[in-house]
């Protein structure tokens, strides 16, 4: 109205035309004129407001970083506050002016997704002493339903149990959870591959999950349960006081079946009770029938016979890691064996006796993982390279010994000798062999090195004269010489 009156006035209206175009009274145009006249403003009349008798309570509540929701809250339940939220929250949107970051929308299905995180809620009386308590907090992504508990640690054991604890309130398990980089979960945050430790990753893999690691200063990767942290420590936790854990606990469960899960949620628009129930409750995975049981590790060191030793029983791990320091882990009758945090052998726990082998012939190297039947068979085709009678000579070197028992090493023998003579030389060998009926390497090798392969084979004939002549004596004529002593010609 003052812009507009003095506006009016510079273009050539009088007090009574302006006052007649804007239907106000004369006195009031002149009034502002003469405001005008002298330098001076004229100040818009207070108008009042419902939040006129709370604003000292809302600023001090601001102050102390509470959400408008949990002021809004607490207004109704202790003043009888009757005005609408976002009243409250434009009012304290101006006085707070928080920054915004922008972040792209992870949209997920039904049992899909759960995220996990901590949040430190300040001191509770334990014993008459003041703990330091987080409180865990996994939420399901795509109903917003959550699942929240007090803490004293981040400890694996610790980690475990709040997560048995969220699966039982949800009554099954998320496909995949979100995990922040913290040690309870992730020893090594490498971005292409991270470092899952041991205890954590057996017991998502009895419970069926796979364990998402966020990346590192990346809250929005996990940002429902970021705000759902933020909102249990706000709305719930923030300056109240506990008498002891069981008190806290106790509030907590009741503040979520009471408040945060069947609120409106802010981004939903749904209530995250309703949803679960309807939609994402029959898409989790069961619980398995067994509970996930969490044992301290060994160490062991893995031998040279790609064994360790576990309980007076031996485990076989992969040949690689001889002479190095490993992990062992029993969980739900199984040991699992770990290099690193990163798990390289898996076996079921022998329980029936001492003294028992526990092998996977994988694990040893492929020469020494060759069984007799796969020798028999490469020797086999090697032979028929060298030629028709060496083939020959295999199959009768098979026929004359036992099977069960096979030789190879006499055949690998033969077949060494390629390194010396050529495929011709050893075939007409085991010719030679074959007609002698001598079945053995150092024959083939010694006619070979003999170079005797080209003579007839009729030539090997006796050359004693059975019949007797006058050049003929008897042996004791022999013995008289001998005894005559040396003979000398003088």
């Amino acid at each position: 109205m003052h812009t507009t009156i003095k506006t009016l006035f510079k273009r050539g209206y009088n007090k009574t035309q302006i006052a007649q175009i804007l239907k106000i009274d004369r006195k009031t145009v002149r009034n502002i004129l003469k405001k005008i006249d002298e330098g001076g403003t004229i100040e818009r009349k207070p108008t009042a407001s419902i939040l006129d008798p709370y604003k000292e309570y809302i600023n001090i509540q601001a102050s102390k970083d509470l959400s408008a929701m949990r002021i809004f809250q607490d207004m109704q339940r202790d003043f009888g506050y009757t005005g609408s939220y976002d009243t409250v929250k434009k009012y304290i949107s101006k006085i707070k002016k928080p920054t915004q970051t922008p972040y792209m929308v992870l949209n997920t299905l039904p049992g899909e997704e759960a995220q996990v995180d901590f949040g430190y809620i300040g001191t509770i009386k334990v014993n008459g002493k003041h703990k330091k308590a987080w409180v865990f907090v996994m939420t399901l992504s795509y109903s917003r339903y959550m699942y929240c508990d007090v803490v004293f640690n981040q400890a694996v054991k610790t980690f475990i149990d709040c997560h048995k604890n969220a699966f039982r309130y949800f009554g099954g398990v998320p496909q995949t959870v979100k995990i922040d980089n913290l040690k309870a979960a992730i020893l090594e945050a490498d971005f292409y591959e991270p470092t899952v430790q041991k205890n954590y990753a057996a017991f998502a893999a009895h419970y069926g999950f796979w364990p998402q690691p966020c990346r590192v200063r990346t809250p929005t990767d996990k940002g429902k349960v970021e705000s759902n942290v933020d909102y249990v420590k706000d709305n719930c936790f923030k300056s109240r006081d506990f008498e002891n854990i069981d008190e806290a606990v106790n509030f907590s469960r009741l503040w979520l079946d009471t408040i945060a899960n069947v609120r409106i949620h802010g981004t939903t628009k749904k209530v995250p009770l309703e949803v679960f129930k309807s939609i994402e409750k029959e898409k989790l995975l069961p619980l398995p029938t067994e509970d996930f049981i969490l044992s301290n590790s060994v160490k062991c060191i893995v031998n040279t016979n790609c064994h360790i030793s576990y309980n007076g029983n031996y485990y076989s791990v992969p040949y690689a890691y001889i002479g190095q320091e490993v992990d062992a882990i029993i969980a739900n009758g199984l040991i699992k064996i770990y290099f690193k945090e990163k798990e390289i052998a898996l076996h079921p726990v022998c329980t029936e006796d001492k003294g028992r082998y526990i092998t996977n012939n994988e694990h040893y190297p492929y020469s020494k993982n060759i069984s007799s039947k796969d020798i028999l068979s490469r020797q086999k085709e090697e032979m028929k390279e060298i030629g028709i009678h060496a083939n020959v000579f295999f199959e009768n070197f098979i026929q004359q010994g036992n099977l069960k028992k096979y030789d190879y090493r006499a055949i690998s023998g033969i077949l060494s000798l390629r390194k010396h003579y050529s495929d011709e030389v050893i075939n007409n060998a085991c010719l030679r062999a074959i007609s002698y009926n001598a079945y053995s390497y150092k024959i083939i090798k010694k006619i070979c090195e003999k170079g005797i392969i080209d003579l007839p084979i009729d030539t090997n004939t006796s050359y004693i004269n059975q019949d007797k002549t006058y050049v003929s004596r008897e042996l004791y004529e022999y013995n008289k010489l001998i005894n005559l002593g040396e003979l000398k010609n003088e």
